[in-house]
């Protein structure tokens, strides 16, 4: 599927899959019986608000003429089975959640990766690379508080 949209757009829709995501969390985490995994849900849901808050910080520290750039980029639908699948309950596993988790950081990696594959301007590239960075210094740091957690 091909898409064209500012880089303000994709800013945007990134930012908002953040918010969700750690709303989905925190929903999760107040139905879980288990402490391990009612730990790790409330750490993703923060996690994923702090994305939310960086995104914004970053949209507004982003010049508004890159922000404005328009961007094509050829990618397939992020696969959001795993999300919706999920045996997603008050029984889940911590490796259960984790997973879910994984599988959505990927779909934004992927999109990030397809978004540098074009010929976009250097300034622009800069912004999503350091976008990129950002989400996969993002799943370190979430995959070892899991560790972590699990290890309590």
């Amino acid at each position: 599927m091909t898409n064209v949209q500012t880089a303000k757009d994709v800013i945007e829709q990134v930012k908002a899959f953040h918010v969700r995501l750690g709303n989905f969390f925190q929903k999760l985490s107040e139905e879980v019986e288990k402490d391990r995994v009612k730990l790790l849900l409330e750490y993703m849901s923060r996690h994923h608000d702090n994305l939310a808050y960086i995104m914004e910080e970053y949209e507004e520290s982003v010049a508004k003429r890159i922000l404005d750039t328009w961007v094509m980029y050829v990618n397939e639908e992020c696969d959001l089975s795993p999300f919706f699948d999920a045996k997603l309950g008050p029984n889940m596993t911590a490796q259960e959640a984790l997973l879910v988790a994984a599988d959505l950081d990927k779909c934004l990696i992927e999109t990030y990766e397809a978004m540098l594959q074009n010929d976009i301007p250097d300034d622009v590239s800069e912004v999503f690379e350091g976008l990129l960075e950002k989400e996969k210094q993002g799943k370190i740091k979430m995959a070892k508080a899991a560790l972590k957690i699990e290890t309590l």
